[in-house]
């Protein structure tokens, strides 16, 4: 573990710095070295992970949300392939060498989105209770529907973005 003594007494600015600087790289190469393991090791919870934060996740239009509603493991993996480049990603999708293990990454994640969209509507509906509790201890007959906004569910990718009716 990298550690700076409390009780060393830099004479300069720069020395404070430099030491930063020293242990700062150290700290790199342990996280490295440590992201490599986790690669090796457990590549089928890394790439969840790593594809948990990735931008744009809970927009419908998205690659992996689509792919993760119709479990398709092979829509997942060409993801991922298609984003190997990246410095975190490099040689994962080799590691998953069954489209099994595709598929249960695509399952996974659709029970994760069903899990957040559930937990969601729960606390909404807390929210919601709380709100009227308050209101209907104040004698204010103000309408304070306003004071609530409730987040629609996520889009249905298989439904037209505009009306919302299944394509068919």
């Amino acid at each position: 573990m990298i550690q700076i003594e409390d009780t060393y007494r830099f004479e300069q600015p720069d020395q404070l710095i430099n030491a930063f600087n020293v242990n700062q790289g150290e700290a790199m190469k342990e996280l490295q070295h440590l992201a490599a393991w986790v690669r090796e090791q457990y590549p089928e919870g890394y790439l969840l992970t790593w594809l948990l934060n990735q931008p744009g996740l809970w927009w419908c239009d998205g690659e992996i949300y689509q792919a993760a509603l119709s479990k398709d493991g092979a829509r997942l993996k060409r993801y991922v392939q298609k984003n190997d480049q990246q410095e975190m990603l490099q040689g994962i999708a080799s590691k998953l060498t069954h489209d099994e293990s595709w598929d249960a990454l695509a399952v996974s994640l659709g029970r994760i989105f069903a899990l957040y969209q559930q937990e969601l509507t729960q606390l909404q509906e807390r929210r919601v209770q709380q709100v009227s509790r308050s209101r209907s201890k104040s004698s204010d007959s103000e309408n304070w529907s306003s004071d609530i906004s409730v987040q629609k569910p996520l889009p249905d990718p298989n439904a037209d973005p505009i009306t919302g009716v299944e394509k068919g």
